[in-house]
């Protein structure tokens, strides 16, 4: 087994220009579960939605395949609602990131320099969620079935105290060469 670093390419992906002059408005919370439908996709909308709200932010949400739905009287000018983005793309200009804690979310958020605010679902994600909160990268994770409007907006309140770390962990990932480490172990395979 070798560990490489990512692979990833230089181009972010794009968005609509929808969600680009929502970013442009300054200061937002992504949130967005991936996959994750478990338990009732509107209250736990209104619990991240309300939650942002609280803690001043604007709110752009991914409902991915069902884990958040965003009723019309959570709307606002405050709140876009998307059905999916390109994390790297959006989150570099992101407050912070709510997410299910996925290894693909957790290594986007990371790289973009972004704090997670981890509400883990199953299997892998609790882990990450401790693997980020045991070096300070991102507040104590958040059991989705726990998932409070207030948690989570101490939790927003506690990420500032990461930003330091996750941007310094972004600039470790940035500088690794993941594609061109796994070319060097595969020459060494067959000379």
């Amino acid at each position: 087994m070798h560990l490489t670093g990512p692979w990833r390419t230089r181009q972010p992906g794009s968005v609509p220009n929808e969600v680009s002059d929502f970013i442009a408005g300054g200061n937002f919370v992504y949130a967005g579960f991936g996959s994750m439908v478990a338990g009732d996709p509107v209250a736990r909308a209104r619990e991240v939605v309300r939650g942002i709200r609280d803690h001043d932010a604007r709110a752009l949400v991914a409902t991915g395949l069902g884990g958040l739905r965003v009723p019309p009287d959570l709307r606002g000018d405050d709140v876009l609602v998307t059905g999916s983005v390109a994390h790297d793309a959006i989150l570099p200009q992101a407050q912070a990131a709510v997410h299910h804690g996925g290894i693909g979310t957790v290594q986007a958020a990371t790289a973009a320099g972004t704090v997670s605010i981890i509400v883990p679902f199953i299997a892998d994600q609790p882990f990450w969620g401790a693997r980020l909160q045991e070096p300070g990268l991102s507040p104590r994770p958040i059991r989705q079935r726990t998932l409070t409007s207030t948690r989570l907006t101490a939790a927003l309140s506690d990420a500032v105290n990461c930003r330091t770390a996750v941007r310094a962990a972004a600039h470790t990932m940035a500088t690794e060469g993941g594609a061109g480490t796994a070319l060097a172990v595969l020459e060494t395979l067959h000379p």
